[in-house]
């Protein structure tokens, strides 16, 4: 598998509600946010996420919509985030009917970065994950 560099993406809550766990069960959290993307996928976007919490880790489960140019493209993202320590891993795909964005229909994107708890916000850095075997190698 080789990663390219897909983009760079800096997400703010503006709403957020969160349900404290009780003994033994999982908290939630919901909110509502922006965010914006700059690199090969650039623009500004609007998503919501609706993560469980357990054990201070937070597994993200995000919907939204970026808006590059005039095209819009739907993303999906899931993952894992430590509370404790601001560190993050996201897996997300996307979909769109945008001629200069239809190749994102066809990737899985791994992203990184930070999570600053305290104000909100997340700056993770997503990279394209490229199949480098030929699907031969897998039918033998």
């Amino acid at each position: 598998m080789q990663l390219e560099h897909l983009c760079d993406v800096s997400w703010t809550y503006d709403l957020l509600h969160e349900v404290e766990p009780s003994q033994g069960a999982d908290g939630r959290v919901y909110g509502q946010g922006t965010a914006t993307f700059d690199g090969r996928l650039s623009g500004s976007a609007r998503w919501s996420n609706f993560p469980r919490i357990r054990n201070h880790v937070a597994l993200p489960d995000a919907r939204g919509v970026i808006h590059a140019g005039e095209s819009a493209v739907l993303f999906a993202l899931t993952g894992l985030s430590s509370l404790d320590d601001g560190q993050g891993v996201h897996v997300m795909t996307f979909q769109t009917a945008a001629p200069t964005y239809l190749w994102l229909n066809d990737v899985l994107a791994v992203g990184e970065g930070t999570i600053d708890v305290e104000h909100a916000r997340l700056e993770m850095r997503y990279y394209e994950c490229r199949v480098e075997l030929p699907l031969a190698h897998f039918t033998s």
